[in-house]
């Protein structure tokens, strides 16, 4: 089994939002690919919010209106689980507002890092603790310090006595 957790850059990407899609035709095929394997696709919260918040600020409103029906529809599917995707990572716990108020200052500083993408990365390590022995785990994004979260998770074999 493999597992992509998606990033804004993906769904901004497949919704073909303006100047956020320079990838859309790698991006769809590579979706594409995805399904077919059924692979696990995980669109976190944060991926949602930040996905709204990019859409809120298309500057035409004819092109703001027509993304913003399409998100519609992408979150009502997501809700009726319609998707080849599943909705994850509103569980954050107050130890996960601990880490990501601790880590913030640092990769915000050094890393440009927001607080949307440290949560992707935040509940992309957690699902590793509790999904053991999974295959190929990703944070699927264009973006190049989310496209490094790429590695395999086998089962360990317990040894015959």
């Amino acid at each position: 089994m493999n597992v992509r957790f998606m990033d804004t850059s993906i769904v901004m990407n497949l919704l073909e939002v303006p100047h956020m899609c320079a990838d859309a035709e790698s991006v769809k095929l590579e979706f594409a690919k995805a399904v077919a394997e059924k692979e696990t696709l995980i669109l976190p919260m944060s991926t949602i919010i930040e996905s709204g918040n990019h859409i809120a600020h298309i500057a035409n409103g004819t092109i703001r209106r027509e993304k913003a029906l399409k998100f519609q529809e992408f979150l009502k599917k997501t809700a009726r689980e319609e998707t080849p995707w599943t909705f994850y990572g509103v569980e954050l716990t107050k130890e996960d507002l601990e880490f990501l108020a601790d880590e913030f200052p640092n990769r915000a500083l050094h890393m440009g890092m927001g607080i949307g993408d440290m949560s992707i990365i935040r509940f992309y390590e957690k699902y590793k603790e509790t999904t053991p022995g999974i295959g190929r785990i990703m944070i699927w994004s264009t973006d190049a310090h989310l496209a490094g979260y790429r590695e395999m998770m086998t089962m360990k074999r317990r040894k015959n006595r």
